[in-house]
């Protein structure tokens, strides 16, 4: 159990916090956090979603600190988390006792558990450590966009567009074509001198109840409220489908996808990097003024993606027939023959 030590310091009281006797660090989106705890399950659920590495001699660029408390009476169902800004920090309470305080300036988050939440290696895969990943992305170097990516041969294809224009749909029929699964909704980038990699967490993939009829293995599954009210499906498109998953790529093609409402043929059209620029960019997260400055980071990284073909693809037809077109358009250097180039 969490312990802390006081000692009087002239008027004010010092906190000492008893160090967590078990600690790994981990490669995350290509930054290296490391995680301390008195829970070796905490530690086998980060594995499962996140890459051991040697953390001798290394920075991390995040810290947890995850205490169980085994005064912490907290048991499943965990009701729906909630998160509250105020500056630098985050506080995200995901039951009465079970909380995260997450210190952006400092690049550090501390954490209350229950035995049973440090038990619970799915909550920790699917909702726990995602969470962080999308909360901290920004305060260590990380720009996460709006897009699902697809890999084949180590390259990616990113599939961009709003809210319902299909792209998780369309990233599962296009994993049961062969590519790997890299992610459905939301791909975090990572720059380097090398350049820049697309990375992806194992989450499940969120399908809407009307997805049934293009995949009738989820005729089983129960479709829930998600996190954000939706009423849908959310499966592991491993286990349910049995697809490649891949961690992370190089970034190859990106497409937008326009979902027209009918029949129309399926169409391509070549846009230009700056209105790809502006695509993505609107989606970016407002970030808190004391980290304000890693938006520069950001914008030169969705440059650099940006510096690839962009397309839009306009379509009203089934997941699987705009994936084998897909197919076909990433199959060729340079686009469909005869699609118009727009500059």
């Amino acid at each position: 159990m969490f312990q802390e030590q006081t000692r009087k310091h002239g008027i004010r009281k010092v906190v000492i916090a008893a160090p967590l006797p078990l600690e790994a660090h981990f490669k995350v989106a290509g930054t290296t956090w490391l995680i301390g705890t008195n829970s070796p399950a905490i530690l086998r659920a980060a594995e499962q979603i996140f890459e051991f590495v040697d953390g001798k001699g290394l920075a991390p660029d995040l810290s947890l600190r995850l205490t169980v408390n085994f005064d912490l009476a907290d048991k499943r169902p965990w009701p729906k988390p909630h998160f509250r800004g105020m500056n630098h920090l985050i506080y995200a309470s995901y039951s009465s006792g079970n909380t995260m305080l997450i210190d952006l300036l400092h690049r550090s988050v501390i954490g209350s558990i229950s035995p049973d939440m440090a038990q619970d290696a799915q909550y920790w895969k699917y909702v726990l450590l995602p969470v962080l990943v999308g909360s901290c992305s920004a305060a260590i170097g990380i720009t996460p966009l709006h897009c699902a990516c697809l890999v084949k041969n180590r390259v990616g294809l990113l599939l961009g567009g709003e809210s319902g224009a299909g792209k998780s749909t369309l990233a599962l029929s296009l994993a049961l074509k062969g590519f790997a699964f890299l992610s459905d909704d939301w791909t975090y980038f990572k720059r380097s001198t090398s350049g820049v990699t697309a990375w992806g967490l194992p989450t499940v993939v969120k399908l809407l109840p009307d997805a049934v009829k293009y995949f009738p293995k989820l005729a089983s599954v129960e479709p829930h409220t998600s996190l954000n009210g939706e009423l849908a499906f959310e499966v592991d498109p491993v286990s349910r489908f049995g697809v490649r998953q891949s961690r992370y790529c190089e970034v190859g093609k990106i497409v937008f996808l326009e979902r027209t409402g009918g029949t129309d043929k399926i169409a391509f059209r070549r846009i230009s990097s700056d209105e790809a620029f502006t695509r993505f960019v609107i989606d970016l997260e407002t970030l808190p003024g004391c980290i304000s400055s890693m938006r520069t980071c950001q914008l030169e990284t969705v440059k650099n993606i940006v510096s690839r073909e962009c397309w839009v693809l306009r379509h009203g037809d089934s997941p699987d027939s705009v994936a084998r077109e897909i197919e076909r358009f990433s199959n060729v250097s340079a686009g469909p023959a005869g699609i118009q180039e727009v500059y």
